[in-house]
């Protein structure tokens, strides 16, 4: 069986254009999708309390984001889920790490949901969730403040019919 990266790509591009065309700055894994958004622009280091700056930053970037998930109901179909996640660097104990990143995603989640409005902030609301990471991806030989960062993660459709496949053929 042949799997067809098609929709996927046609979804990453539509982000990575929506974001240069509205001048928002954040960086977009070509291949993933993967949103990055320093903690820099969101929070104070150590803080789980948003900045004005970042909560100014979500006005403008959440709408655009969530406006191309659901331009096209073939892209709507192929996002299975949005993944909030709160990433840290290694500074400091895992467990810290871990319910700071947690709590950063949830700050990220609550402010969306509940201080924003934007016209398709329902159906968002059915396919997002928030997790926390942690440094379990972050240079551990040092502390990296590029580690520290929210990232939006999509789930697609395609890539869980994808493993379905192969764990069916093995």
């Amino acid at each position: 069986m042949v799997y067809n990266d098609a929709p996927k790509r046609v979804v990453i591009g539509n982000v990575v254009g929506q974001m240069k065309s509205n001048n928002i700055n954040v960086k977009v894994n070509p291949q993933t999708g993967d949103v990055s958004i320093q903690e820099s622009i969101l929070f104070a280091k150590g803080s789980t309390e948003l900045k004005p700056e970042g909560k100014a930053f979500l006005r403008s970037f959440i709408p655009v984001y969530s406006g191309v998930i659901f331009s096209k109901p073939e892209f709507e179909k192929e996002i299975s889920r949005v993944v909030i996640e709160g990433h840290t660097s290694s500074d400091g104990d895992n467990k810290t790490n871990l319910q700071l990143s947690l709590l950063r995603s949830a700050s990220v989640y609550n402010y969306i949901f509940y201080d924003m409005n934007f016209p398709t902030k329902a159906p968002l609301s059915q396919k997002i969730l928030a997790a926390g990471r942690g440094e379990i991806e972050s240079d551990k030989t040092r502390d990296n403040p590029s580690d520290r960062k929210v990232v939006f993660r999509f789930q697609f459709r395609s890539d869980e019919l994808k493993k379905n496949i192969t764990k069916t053929s093995l």
